[in-house]
């Protein structure tokens, strides 16, 4: 009977030691985790779950990804910013200010350990930020798509292994797997079902959670996507045998730089899916995330040239023997027109990106063919034609005119400033075929300012006060259109 009792008090004791030691083990798994673009990030607070609510830290969440980030101790503000955007939050305070406009959060901004910590919903909707929360492993994932920035991520580095064209080569450590614990396995997350290319897009389906990290090499060119705590599914299309053949292959004709997409296993203990984006030339990528959908892809986009000149033709229209409409107070439109063009030439002069070339800068008359002709010699970026209107006395307002299709988002952005400087009425933007925005290659508008034919028009358009609001405003859609803050 002693013996008995001795081995039930050895077992029991076992047991007990078994469950201490899992549940140390579920202790340690369940810590919530931050990760960003599949990596993880270190905050000093980790992510807390409030209700239903999940809170991450906001400094180095939003620093991670390029914000600024801004508290002020006396008001218990904290201001999120970059060039586009400010996000302004207060502790204890449901109502935030995304560009001024306010926003409701669920759970306000709080404080734990001097950290403050925000709603993960409400800074993936304001940052415009893949967010998802995996209850099963306690991980926040954010995913900024910032391949459609730069088209090279954070963690790559092509000048060290720019020349490894494998994929299982483990040589390649530097480009953001990372050195693994054999006796710490990744928690796996998700599992790829099929790699595919459709409409310039190379398409991961997948069940589960993924948090993929993308990155250029050089020599040759290629897209490298890795996808930690994943794993191929049995059934992966297209199939391959990683245990006959060292990687898959899915060649690519109908693409003018995607050639293949390789796939196989990488890392030298820990080992998870890469996939490699075979390209004849250099190409951007634009990267989106959808769980719902179990769908990651990554979309290829051409390489728009990196100008740091541009160079833009200001059309001053009529002049010399051509005097345009002359208006009620007996004045030749060419006048206007010409004041304009100079008020602009000097607001944009200073800006060294910016090349100003004038048709005519005085009293001269260049034909229209020569106008446009000049412009598609120079191979300008932009062509802007000012004239002043005359129709009817009652007809009155300000229009933007263009011919091309391609004219039509400069013409919108234009007319939008044009019309707010001028305060005239509103005629629109139209379509028409005229010399100088028809012959032309590049975008070209033609601004109508104002009509010289009408009593409300015409006084306002010879004012100082009136015309440099117009040139503001034109210097202003150039800088817009050719993106140049």
């Amino acid at each position: 009977m002693k013996k008995w009792f001795s081995l039930l008090f050895v077992v029991a004791g076992m047991l007990f030691l078994s469950a201490g030691i899992v549940q140390a083990a579920k202790a340690e798994t369940l810590t919530p985790k931050l990760i960003l673009d599949g990596k993880a990030l270190e905050p000093e607070v980790p992510p807390v779950v409030i209700g239903q609510t999940v809170m991450i830290p906001v400094r180095i969440a939003t620093e991670s990804l390029g914000y600024k980030v801004d508290y002020d101790n006396n008001k218990k503000q904290v201001t999120v910013t970059n060039s586009r955007k400010q996000l302004v939050m207060t502790l204890d305070k449901s109502t935030a200010y995304l560009d001024s406009v306010p926003q409701e959060m669920i759970v306000p901004p709080t404080a734990k350990s001097n950290k403050i910590l925000i709603p993960l919903r409400f800074l993936g909707e304001s940052l415009g930020v893949q967010v998802f929360w995996d209850n099963q492993i306690k991980s926040a994932f954010l995913y900024s798509s910032k391949g459609s920035d730069s088209g090279n991520n954070a963690g790559s580095d092509p000048s060290n292994g720019g020349d490894l064209i494998g994929i299982v080569d483990p040589n390649d450590e530097e480009t953001g797997s990372g050195p693994q614990n054999p006796s710490n396995p990744p928690v796996i997350t998700g599992t790829l079902n099929e790699v595919r290319y459709e409409n310039d897009s190379v398409i991961l389906k997948y069940d589960g959670l993924i948090a993929p990290t993308v990155f250029k090499l050089d020599n040759p060119k290629r897209i490298v996507v890795d996808v930690p705590q994943t794993q191929y599914s049995g059934e992966f299309v297209p199939f391959v045998d990683f245990t006959q053949s060292a990687e898959g292959r899915l060649s690519i004709d109908e693409h003018e730089a995607l050639q293949a997409i390789r796939y196989s296993v990488f890392g030298t203990e820990a080992k998870s899916p890469r996939f490699v984006l075979d390209l004849n030339q250099a190409w951007d990528y634009e990267v989106s995330n959808d769980p719902s959908l179990g769908e990651f892809r990554i979309l290829l986009k051409k390489p728009v040239p990196d100008k740091s000149i541009f160079t833009v033709v200001l059309d001053a229209g009529h002049g010399g023997s051509d005097p345009g409409a002359i208006s009620l107070s007996k004045r030749p439109e060419k006048d206007f027109n010409l004041s304009v063009v100079l008020k602009v030439q000097a607001l944009l002069s200073g800006d060294e990106r910016i090349k100003l070339v004038l048709t005519r800068s005085d009293d001269s008359f260049p034909t229209l063919i020569s106008r446009s002709q000049l412009a598609n010699s120079i191979n300008a970026d932009l062509f802007v034609s000012v004239h002043a209107n005359s129709y009817t006395a009652a007809t009155n307002g300000t229009e933007t005119y263009y011919t091309r299709p391609e004219s039509k988002a400069f013409a919108d952005l234009m007319h939008s400033l044009f019309i707010q400087a001028t305060g005239l009425k509103d005629n629109g933007v139209r379509q028409k075929s005229l010399s100088v925005t028809r012959e032309t290659t590049m975008p070209a508008i033609l601004l109508e300012a104002g009509y010289l034919s009408n009593k409300i028009d015409e006084p306002k358009l010879w004012t100082n006060e009136f015309q440099d609001r117009v040139a503001q405003a034109i210097a202003k859609g150039i800088k817009m259109q050719l993106k140049l803050s």
